[in-house]
């Protein structure tokens, strides 16, 4: 079978430092790409939005992208309107796909590629690039019992709107269903408006509960906010966060003595890379295996996290704790 990930790749090399080869065909200006992204200031988003959009650049594609800032109806319309535009594909950044299904359906009846990172998979699309999540849910989960010794109180924070945080919400009750000593309290946050939220539940939680012992974040973002708002309460010796994403903060974060403890962490920008790899094969006709593609992610704690500047090496870091200490 053809190897997709080996087309798609001139001029990437400065992205993700290693040589890269693309078909001349797919080298031509006219090929336009859309790409929509429901919460495009997302930091883990707008690295992987960014990084396709540096890739299919390289390509020689004309790309323009949509920020629906949070609305979900006006990121459909804008990827209808770029193909209604004639426009050769569509690529969507973490906008949930069972709330495009029509956007797919026009793809399929005007014959472009629909291709999608952390979006979820529904009939139509030619594939979701990202990772499993409902398993980096459980490693998650299973590195904060771990901690907790399987007793306490624990909140979690998500949004499970979009199915990659629904798939990792499965994975944290699939852990702590076998604990029958830890106490939840579930969050479902607002998004937009993630931040401002977290940190205000967290703010109050903390008030009217002195037994939390950890935080569950579905991703990072809401995370961090919810780490510093346990920073404002002076609790940090007694409360700790995970989460997933393995943003700048987060590792920040985990460089220093705060509460948060780790996070599972995604190449977010090989993801969006190999978003415009998945579509230059489907341009030529030749489409992935599988529909869902994943990407193997890393554990990052206190012992793996990299010095500031550098970035994570996803080739050779660990996934589990116990690899850690051989």
């Amino acid at each position: 079978m053809t190897n997709i990930y080996s087309m798609a790749r001139i001029g990437v090399a400065a992205l993700l430092g290693s040589t890269v080869i693309a078909t001349a065909a797919l080298a031509q200006d006219a090929i336009q790409v859309g790409i929509v992204s429901v919460n495009y200031n997302s930091p883990s988003v707008q690295r992987q939005t960014d990084a396709a959009i540096a890739a299919a650049e390289a390509l020689g594609w004309e790309v323009e992208l949509f920020d629906g800032q949070g609305d979900q109806v006006a990121t459909n319309n804008a990827a209808i309107a770029f193909i209604d535009r004639g426009f050769d594909a569509i690529i969507n950044t973490a906008s949930a796909n069972p709330q495009m299904t029509a956007v797919i359906t026009y793809a399929n009846e005007r014959g472009i590629p629909f291709v999608s990172t952390f979006s979820g998979l529904v009939p139509g699309i030619t594939a979701d690039i990202g990772s499993n999540n409902t398993a980096d849910g459980v490693i998650a989960a299973t590195e904060l019992v771990g901690r907790i010794g399987g007793v306490g109180h624990v909140i979690k924070l998500n949004w499970t709107v979009l199915p990659a945080l629904a798939e990792r919400d499965a994975g944290f009750h699939a852990v702590m269903s076998q604990f029958p000593g830890i106490t939840i309290t579930e969050i479902e946050l607002k998004v937009p408006g993630q931040v401002d939220d977290a940190y205000n539940q967290m703010t109050n939680l903390m008030l009217a509960n002195d037994d939390i012992v950890a935080v569950w974040s579905g991703w990072d973002e809401p995370g961090t906010a919810a780490a510093r708002a346990i920073e404002q309460a002076g609790m940090s010796d007694s409360i700790f966060v995970v989460g997933m994403d393995g943003s700048d903060e987060a590792l920040s974060l985990i460089r220093g003595d705060g509460p948060y403890e780790l996070t599972v962490a995604y190449d977010v920008e090989r993801m969006g890379v190999t978003a415009v790899e998945v579509t230059a094969a489907a341009l030529e006709g030749i489409l992935p295996g599988t529909q869902l593609l994943t990407l193997r992610p890393c554990l990052i704690t206190e012992d793996t996290v990299p010095p500031e500047g550098q970035p994570i090496d996803f080739a050779n870091c660990e996934l589990f704790s116990g690899e850690m200490m051989q």
